[in-house]
């Protein structure tokens, strides 16, 4: 048993674990979630896939680590594991480290429907992680599987693309345009064009009115300061 001790710090990001929603047709946290979660157990990268029960993974969000360019989301062994892995203590997988690149991972997947698995990846590179590690990512663990549970979304036009789909989940997490640019290895100019598209097909013609129609609720139900956010 760990003794815990936090930081100032430390209770503000489990504050901001607590304060978090799911976001409705989205199983991603948001970026500020995935901060807070690195404040906790400071990782060299964290990501988070969903993937069906074959293994292979749909859709991904990354912090650190190999650049986007460089990331293939479609690559995996196998169906991800629900529950919480400590690689570095599993026999099978200990010998896979080192050609993965890693010193340690921790993996944190809960079962998002029947047919899926939405996965938490935190990485180091030089140490492994600690016990205190461990016990701390625990405390998150709540929280994670609550904002990791995709909320069932409002019927969307079948015409969105999936491209379009993967841009809206996006921005709805708060992202920027350079930051889904970034994260889907295309350019700005090109999620502009997708958000045109989809605006159209939504029949709105701003990102909040694209927000409130990706989570069910009413433009004026997005209070100042997330609308703000979202404009940013």
């Amino acid at each position: 048993m760990v003794d815990l001790i936090l930081t100032e710090r430390e209770q503000s990001a489990l504050r901001t674990l607590a304060a978090s929603e799911p976001i409705p047709g989205n199983p991603f946290p948001t970026e500020k979630v995935l901060e807070a979660v690195l404040t906790l157990v400071p990782s060299d990268e964290i990501s988070v896939g969903r993937a069906d029960d074959t293994g292979r993974v749909e859709d991904s969000v990354r912090l650190g680590g190999l650049p986007q360019t460089e990331y293939d989301p479609q690559v995996c062994d196998g169906p991800l594991m629900v529950g919480l892995v400590h690689v570095s203590r599993v026999p099978d997988l200990e010998p896979d480290l080192r050609s993965w690149g890693y010193a340690d991972l921790l993996w944190l997947g809960y079962r998002n429907g029947t047919r899926h698995v939405v996965q938490l990846v935190l990485g180091r590179h030089r140490r492994p992680f600690a016990p205190r590690d461990l016990a701390m990512l625990g405390l998150s663990a709540p929280s994670l599987q609550r904002v990791m549970r995709e909320r069932p979304t409002p019927q969307l036009p079948a015409a969105l693309t999936a491209q379009e789909r993967r841009v809206l989940m996006r921005v709805a997490a708060g992202h920027s345009n350079a930051h889904i640019a970034e994260a889907l290895c295309v350019s700005p100019s090109t999620v502009r064009k997708h958000l045109e598209h989809a605006y159209r097909k939504l029949d709105v013609t701003s990102r909040v009115a694209a927000v409130a129609r990706m989570q069910g609720r009413d433009e004026c139900a997005l209070d100042l300061r997330e609308r703000l956010e979202r404009f940013a």
